[in-house]
């Protein structure tokens, strides 16, 4: 996939450092702490691009131990990690984006549909994903159940790719994503409408692991 930035990737790092030094004075504003989990946010996608370099880098070289590595941590620690940074802001919940299209239903049946649109919607915008990802969010529950399950079967594909000898083929891996894809549109799975957890200590536990290592990717720039 094309991870190419228009922006300084340190602009949002520095963004990050500076939102926490100032959390003791604002945190208790509803304002500063959606713009906490909104730069963490895109702080961690930006992590989420540079896994992904290391993950093809490692398959492209050969390198299993190293594709390990990067996929386990993207994976199980930094996926589930910006999961529960969303899943404690009210408006970076996939629940409550799934209630208030329930909520539009003038009956059971309609909610059922309504809650199918919606999840339909931030995924695969069509039957056959026609627009794949066209309106991604990043919304806690989404992040863990969706997205977070894409890329483990992205890794174990290529794993299984190094340990048999047999080529990546992107049209198998297409399929079988779609497979992943539409049942998490049919899971019928309900999800929290209500936040948990404190945004600023999460962010502050995100910043603490990832920081160091991202600055210095972001200033070294491209391998």
């Amino acid at each position: 996939m094309d991870t190419e930035l228009w922006y300084n990737a340190s602009d949002v790092y520095e963004a990050w450092r500076l939102l926490l030094s100032a959390g003791a004075e604002l945190g208790s504003s509803p304002a500063f702490l959606y713009d906490l989990v909104d730069v963490t946010r895109q702080a961690a996608q930006q992590l989420v691009s540079d896994y992904y370099l290391s993950i093809r880098q490692a398959f492209q070289s050969h390198a299993l131990p190293e594709l390990l590595t990067a996929g386990g941590v993207l994976v199980y620690d930094l996926l589930p990690d910006l999961d529960r940074l969303l899943s404690s802001h009210s408006l970076f919940l996939l629940g409550r984006w799934l209630e208030n299209a329930r909520a539009m239903a003038t009956s059971d049946r309609e909610a059922e549909q309504y809650e199918l649109n919606a999840r339909n919607q931030v995924t695969l915008w069509g039957p056959s994903g026609n627009i794949l990802d066209y309106a991604n969010k990043q919304l806690g529950g989404l992040v863990l159940d969706y997205y977070s399950v894409r890329w483990s079967l992205f890794v174990s594909v290529l794993v299984e790719s190094l340990n048999s000898g047999r080529p990546f083929h992107q049209d198998q891996f297409n399929q079988a994503v779609f497979q992943v894809e539409r049942g998490f549109i049919y899971n019928k799975k309900r999800y929290p409408a209500v936040p948990a957890g404190d945004t600023m200590e999460i962010s502050r536990k995100l910043f603490l692991k990832y920081y160091p290592s991202a600055l210095r990717r972001s200033l070294a720039g491209p391998a």
